[in-house]
Formats: structure tokens, C-alpha cells, sequence
């Protein structure tokens, strides 16, 4: 006969009893309060000393966490996974939301919760790529100009508090749901790990991580500044895709992939194997996409503009998506990893 499966309110009481367990043999404390709880405390970033004034509402001792809500539209959400986290007794966080209107909503109901807001983080303008402008060209929602913004403002809020401000980060998207305090993990079998992922495709997942013990020059800190520096790159120089090994061939417009999870994974592959890589989420992309997206009269031999250099770019795009050497190129350095190889000694053991 099949299993009885266990019931929810069980499951809960054994997850608390094993957090009460950890934090017992652990630095880690069942609650987390901030340090200084107050109403309403937040402000917009861009005005000088927000982020000081407004932590103490927010973190507790150096812990904090940074939950990302979006817009109106996911404050229904992200009000979910503030009580979430309540119910498991963590209250230390910081909402970073892109304008004052939607910490005003979350405050009606949750007038605790410490919320910064940066309308200038979505406010500059973008030039043309494949990338930045799929959302309008091709109707590609995940490629919303908002969204994409987002995960870059995020990113480098991150570095502010990890790197200025000593603090150790659970950086959480707002589509999460938290089923136990995870301190007594932190602080027990992964205190010696700096940096903590969600696994995703193909290493980790850029939404969901905890970060701790980071400091200026350390390996972690490389790790998200250069995450943070490879963002900007491709959104605001696209061009300079084609300074890259694999991706010389491509003509504008250039796809330019600026996407955080896939520049995150490079970034790890490229700390583990001592050496920089861009071939799987950026130079790999930039073909598929090319391809993907290119004119329908680029595949029409007599087309006026065939010869173009767009059309000339994006057969050479699908010409080595089919090419063997090319797709062993641009996944040489992941697949080293999966396989336990690398420079750095440590395919996915290594991961910190």
C-alpha cells in the first residue's frame, strides 16, 4: 500500500523541533528581531544616509534580509512572504522596492517592515540590444524592462550592505516560501561557506542565496562585484560583446545577455576553473539569440537587405549553434566543473 503521507500541521511540528535541535549546538537563535523595530522606516536610497538610518528597523545584530518586491502588483506576495518568515520568528528585514508608492501599500498592513525605494534605478535609459529590448520587439514578457532593471538595482543594493554596511544578507525573491528557520544551517554545517545558493541550472539560482563573512578583497566580494560589473557591462555596452573570445562575429544589434542568473553562473564557473568565462551565458546566448530573433527576410536568399551585416551576423549565429566545436567551446568550463575538474580544484564540491 502507498505511504501515509505525513500531515502538514506534523510536518511543521518536526521541522521546529529540529531547528530547536540545531540552533542548540549552533550560533544560530531561534528569533531574529531588528536591532532598533520602528513604523514606517524607509526612504528613497538616493537621498544621502537612507540606507544608515533606515537599517537599524531593519537588521538584527549583523544579519538582515533583502526581499525584492517588484511593484503593486506583488505586494500581495511579498506581504505572504513577510508573515511567512514572521511565523518562523525571522523579522529582520529590509524591503527594496522600485518606488515610494509600494512600501506606502505594504504599510498598511505592515507598518513594521523597514522599506527603501530607488525610482533613479529605473529611471536610466537603456541603449538598443536584442536584450534590453525583447519585452517591446518580440513580446517577451520575461524580458520586462521593470523586471530587468530590478535584478540590477538588487544586485548592487547587495554589495552596498554585504560590502559597506559588514552585513551578512539572505537575499529572497518574493515568489518564495520559507518551511523552517535556515539560521541553524548557516551557522552549523555551512558556517564556513561565504556564499550559499539555491541550486539551479546549471550551479545556482541568482534569487534565492545567503551571504556571510564577506569582506572587501575576499573571494566573495570578487564574486559580487564582478556579477555586479558584468550586469552593467551588457546592459549599457552591448557592443562589447563582440570583445569577447567566442562572439567577435556578431554585428549589431547584439543580443548582449545581461541576465543575472546566467552571468552568475559564469562568474562561479570562472572562480572555479582561475580564470574569466563568459562562453556559457553570454557568448552561448548570443547565437542562440541572434538566430532566434533575426528578420525573417535573413533566411530569404533574394531579400534586398540578405547580405546586410545583421543578416550576415544572425546566419552565423545558427551556423555555430549547429557547429559541434562551438558548443564545446562555450560549455567547456561548466562541463569541466560537473565533472569534479577544473583550476580551481573543485567542480561543485567547491562552491562557497
Amino acid at each position: 500500500s502507498a505511504p501515509i503521507p505525513t500531515p502538514p500541521s506534523q510536518m511543521a511540528d518536526d521541522l521546529a523541533a529540529l531547528t530547536a535541535a540545531r540552533v542548540a549546538t549552533t550560533g544560530a537563535r531561534l528569533e531574529y528581531t531588528p536591532d532598533l523595530p520602528a513604523e514606517r522606516s524607509g526612504g528613497d536610497l538616493d537621498a544621502s544616509g537612507t540606507l544608515a538610518r533606515v537599517l537599524p528597523a531593519a537588521r538584527s545584530g549583523k544579519e538582515v534580509m533583502l526581499l525584492c518586491v517588484g511593484g503593486e502588483g506583488s505586494m500581495r506576495m511579498g506581504a505572504n512572504l513577510v508573515l511567512n518568515l514572521a511565523s518562523l520568528g525571522l523579522r529582520h528585514m529590509l524591503l527594496f522596492a522600485p518606488k515610494q508608492e509600494v512600501c506606502e501599500g505594504v504599510w498598511e498592513v505592515l507598518p513594521r517592515v523597514a522599506c527603501v525605494w530607488q525610482p533613479s534605478a529605473f529611471a536610466s535609459k537603456r541603449p538598443a540590444s536584442l536584450y534590453n529590448d525583447a519585452m517591446r520587439l518580440f513580446g517577451m514578457r520575461e524580458f520586462n524592462p521593470v523586471a530587468l532593471d530590478f535584478f540590477r538595482a538588487r544586485k548592487r543594493l547587495l554589495v552596498q550592505l554585504v560590502l559597506s554596511h559588514g552585513l551578512n544578507v539572505l537575499h529572497l525573491d518574493a515568489d518564495v516560501a520559507v518551511l523552517a528557520n535556515p539560521y541553524p544551517l548557516f551557522k552549523g554545517p555551512l558556517l564556513e561557506h561565504q556564499l550559499i545558493f539555491q541550486t539551479d541550472n546549471p550551479f545556482a539560482n541568482a534569487g534565492v542565496f545567503y551571504v556571510q563573512g564577506v569582506a572587501r578583497g575576499s573571494g566573495g566580494a570578487w564574486l559580487l562585484e564582478e556579477l555586479n560589473a558584468r550586469i552593467e557591462r551588457f546592459t549599457f555596452r552591448p557592443e562589447s560583446v563582440r570583445e569577447l573570445p567566442h562572439s567577435g562575429w556578431s554585428a549589431p544589434p547584439h543580443f548582449a545577455n545581461a541576465d543575472e542568473q546566467a552571468n552568475l553562473n559564469d562568474v562561479i564557473a570562472s572562480a572555479l576553473i582561475g580564470e574569466r568565462t563568459f562562453a556559457a551565458g553570454v557568448e552561448f546566448f548570443e547565437a542562440r539569440f541572434k538566430a532566434q530573433f533575426a528578420p525573417g527576410h535573413c533566411w530569404k536568399a533574394g531579400a534586398a537587405s540578405y547580405g546586410s551585416a545583421e543578416c550576415v551576423s544572425a546566419r552565423e549565429g545558427k551556423q555555430r549553434l549547429g557547429s559541434p566545436r562551438y558548443q564545446a567551446e562555450t560549455h567547456r568550463a561548466r562541463r569541466s566543473l560537473r565533472g569534479g575538474g577544473g583550476a580551481g580544484g573543485g567542480g561543485r564540491g567547491a562552491l562557497r
